[in-house]
């Protein structure tokens, strides 16, 4: 089996996810509190910014970096000219089967905050403010694969081989090709760059809507769930 990666695209951030999200402090009842305070309570901070994140966090997780891929995937089945049948062992001529397929698809790395690792939230207001957040995993989405981009043709096949299901197999392996790519892109210091910053630039939006003086924002990502 011969696999070819290709990407197509760049990493995007994806903070589609509440930079303009000024409805949860509203509903939250902190901003006129932390705008009347010269120096905002630490827990009180801690525990605003976390009922904040919870609230941005569709089904529990936040998309941080999206990106598009396009794969293409090369395999080859071996076969006799008629199959395993009398005549094609009988006659022993080579007929192997060649599907090739390609598609486009979606990725998306998120931090789940249902994971089994913890996450925490702490804020120091001296020096000017710190933010530091101790996030869960670095992990992603299912790959959502583009179906009207995926192209499948098979070639030199027997003619008693089934191209359809020949096809079915090197669709399903197309998909898990999506998936072993995008779970190898997660160590990737580049994606882990863009998550960072996009973690950070939502922590800073949340201190400038609620007054709350930040000079520096720590990100730490836990390592990956075995």
């Amino acid at each position: 089996m011969e696999a070819k990666t290709k990407r197509g695209g760049e990493l995007r951030t994806g903070i589609v996810v509440g930079l303009c999200s000024a409805a949860f402090f509203i509903a939250a009842g902190v901003a006129i509190g932390f705008m009347a305070a010269k120096r905002p309570d630490p827990l009180v901070v801690q525990d605003t910014l976390k009922s904040y994140v919870e609230g941005m966090a569709k089904a529990g997780k936040i998309v941080l970096v999206e990106a598009r891929q396009r794969l293409e995937l090369r395999e080859t089945t071996p076969g006799l000219l008629f199959g395993d049948s009398a005549i094609g062992r009988f006659l022993g001529i080579r007929s192997d089967a060649t599907v090739e397929a390609s598609a486009w698809a979606d990725l998306s790395f998120v931090v789940d905050l249902n994971s089994t690792e913890g996450w925490s939230a702490r804020y120091v207001p001296v020096d000017g403010g710190s933010l530091s957040f101790a996030a869960p995993p670095l992990s992603m989405l299912t790959p959502a694969v583009h179906t009207d981009t995926i192209r499948i043709q098979t070639t030199d096949r027997s003619i008693l081989l089934d191209e359809s299901r020949l096809e079915e197999v090197a669709l399903r392996g197309l998909t898990a090709r999506f998936v072993e790519s995008a779970s190898s892109m997660l160590d990737d210091p580049e994606l882990r760059s863009k998550a960072s910053a996009a973690l950070e630039a939502i922590l800073r939006a949340f201190a400038v809507k609620g007054a709350i003086p930040v000079a520096r924002v720590d990100i730490a990502f836990a390592p990956p769930e075995d």
